[in-house]
């Protein structure tokens, strides 16, 4: 009998890996009430003050954030049907409860502050969209877990230290320590997926991971007046995310004990992709921009 068609996989419960288990009761030691959270956060610092000209930028980044939390928890509840290691399998039980409740407690957050939730940027679409509807496992664990996960958390850093607003403030410091904890599943399990993979496969889920990288990358300068309206640098906001996510590839092959040279067309098309989104001189041409930007300039 073909193992993947069979529902109740007996022998998985011998490979079950002790750290991704660990992973799913640290999260429920970590389980916080949303509501009693943001309730005491209101009771001690107010309704939201935003300043004027920030306060569409916190919406607008949010309304992504909110739609990204959604996904995420669509994502984990898929990931904890489609994997068979049980200790895999409960850290994406945990994730998807942690996602379900940042999901309402962002909503009732905009919700105060009187937004409707808008339609996502078509780059952040393609994003979500991609990750939901594969089917592979190892393309879902790396948008996930190793792509999407790093970007929210570079937001949450980075709107959280400003203190912009500090009910948000205090919001965003207990969902990032439990987006922290997700990136485990990918890190520990996708070195599983890729050491099965051959030429072909690796080729074909490092074309995939590029197409992603190159919307991420659109979608942030679509955010690009938010960021500045917050008192961010763009550039900064993604280079942060651009090292997390360079740290999370780091990890995975060190995991499967081989070279990090498995991802440097990976790193060299991110750090190519910045430096043309993000190109300091308006006055170049076409053709000097690509140069300086493949140069590193």
């Amino acid at each position: 009998m073909n193992k993947e068609k069979f529902l109740f996989p007996v022998d998985v419960y011998y490979q079950t890996e002790e750290k991704l288990e660990a992973v799913y009761h640290r999260g429920q030691d970590k389980i916080w009430d949303g509501k009693k959270v943001l309730s005491e956060a209101l009771e001690k610092y107010g309704t939201p003050n935003i300043n004027k000209k920030q306060q569409p930028a916190i919406e607008a980044l949010f309304s992504i954030i909110l739609w990204g939390e959604y996904a995420a928890w669509n994502v984990s509840s898929q990931l904890s049907f489609m994997l068979d290691d049980y200790g895999a399998k409960m850290a994406a039980v945990s994730q998807a409860h942690d996602e379900a409740r940042h999901f309402y407690v962002i909503r009732d957050y905009l919700h105060i502050l009187g937004h409707e939730p808008q339609k996502l940027p078509k780059p952040v679409e393609y994003i979500l969209k991609s990750v939901i509807e594969t089917n592979d496992l190892s393309k879902k664990l790396l948008g996930m877990q190793l792509m999407i996960e790093p970007v929210a958390l570079t937001i949450f850093r980075f709107v959280k230290n400003s203190n912009i607003d500090p009910v948000l403030s205090e919001l965003l410091k207990y969902i990032e320590i439990d987006e922290s904890r997700h990136v485990a599943l990918g890190v520990k399990y996708l070195p599983k997926i890729l050491k099965e993979m051959n030429k072909i496969e690796m080729l074909n889920f490092l074309l995939w991971q590029a197409k992603l990288i190159n919307a991420e990358i659109s979608g942030l300068k679509e955010m690009r007046e938010d960021i500045v309206a917050l008192g961010l640098d763009p550039r900064e906001v993604f280079e942060y995310a651009e090292s997390k996510q360079i740290e999370c590839l780091k990890l995975v092959t060190n995991e499967m004990g081989i070279n990090e040279s498995l991802w440097k067309p990976i790193i060299r098309v991110i750090q190519f992709q910045k430096n043309m989104a993000f190109y300091p001189n308006k006055k170049h041409g076409l053709f000097k921009r690509i140069t300086n930007s493949f140069l590193g300039y």
